[in-house]
Formats: structure tokens, C-alpha cells, sequence
């Protein structure tokens, strides 16, 4: 693997790791607030719901600017649309299968711990962080076989 790859790689999973720390505090705190007024399992899918949405948007907006320079052409003048639309459909492929595995395992998780009469944070932490190691081996694994990091 060349070092221009490995760089990506680091990149993309720290992206990753930024996503879910945001993520994470977010989902952790509405958990908290909301223990009191719903039922284990409606809380678990709103936390999942919370955080999913704020991963999303903090991945994203890392990922476009680490790659933003990726799809300009030659001259540095204009985006690729071609590449642009290639690096979108490979990028939703790799996050959708880690996505299922992470939006399974979490709430199930979590759920568990709840009715384990753990505290509401304290269980979704740890279904996170349990959770998240499953995410970063699918998510890279993933942008292996997808070819996500490779030049065209």
C-alpha cells in the first residue's frame, strides 16, 4: 500500500472517529433526557435515530474537505463530474453496509443494557463503543473492496 493510500485510510477513519465522538455526546445526552418519558426500546431508536443524523453530518462535511481537491481536472479549473458521481456511489456503498451493522448492533445493545437497569448514559456508551469497532473493520473493509481510496 502506497503512502498516498495509507494517508487516505487514516484520514477516512479519523473521519470517522470525529463523526462519532459528535455523534456519540449527542445520542448519550438525549438518552439521558429522554429516559424518563419513553420506553427502553422507543429510546434506543431515537438515540440511534439522534446519532445517526449527526455522524452523517459531521462525516460529510470532513469527508468533502479532505477529498475536495480529488476531483479536479488537470488544469485545476473545474470538478469532474464524473468522478465526483463515482466517488459518491462507492463512498454510499461502503457507509450503507457499515451503517446496517452498526444500526443492529447499537440499539440492540443498548436496549439490553437498559432493561439490565443500567443508567441510560452509561448504556449507550458502552453499546457505542462496542459498536463503533464493528463500524471502522466493515467501514474499511468495505472501501477496500469498493476500491474507495484506489486512482482511476
Amino acid at each position: 500500500m502506497n503512502r498516498n493510500r495509507l494517508k487516505d485510510y487514516l484520514l477516512f477513519n479519523r473521519n470517522i472517529l470525529i463523526g462519532f465522538a459528535g455523534a456519540f455526546v449527542t445520542s448519550a445526552g438525549t438518552s439521558q433526557v429522554i429516559s424518563k418519558i419513553t420506553s427502553p426500546i422507543v429510546n434506543s431508536l431515537i438515540s440511534i435515530a439522534v446519532e445517526t443524523s449527526i455522524f452523517l453530518a459531521i462525516f460529510g462535511i470532513l469527508f468533502y474537505f479532505d477529498n475536495k481537491d480529488k476531483c479536479v481536472d488537470k488544469q485545476g479549473k473545474r470538478k469532474e463530474s464524473g468522478k465526483v458521481k463515482w466517488i459518491l456511489l462507492k463512498l454510499v456503498s461502503t457507509l450503507s453496509i457499515a451503517e446496517i451493522e452498526y444500526n443492529t448492533v447499537k440499539p440492540a445493545i443498548h436496549f439490553w443494557l437498559l432493561t439490565l437497569d443500567y443508567q441510560p448514559f452509561i448504556a449507550s456508551t458502552i453499546a457505542s463503543f462496542i459498536s463503533i469497532i464493528g463500524y471502522l473493520v466493515v467501514a474499511d473493509s468495505m472501501a477496500y473492496f469498493t476500491r474507495l481510496f484506489k486512482k482511476s
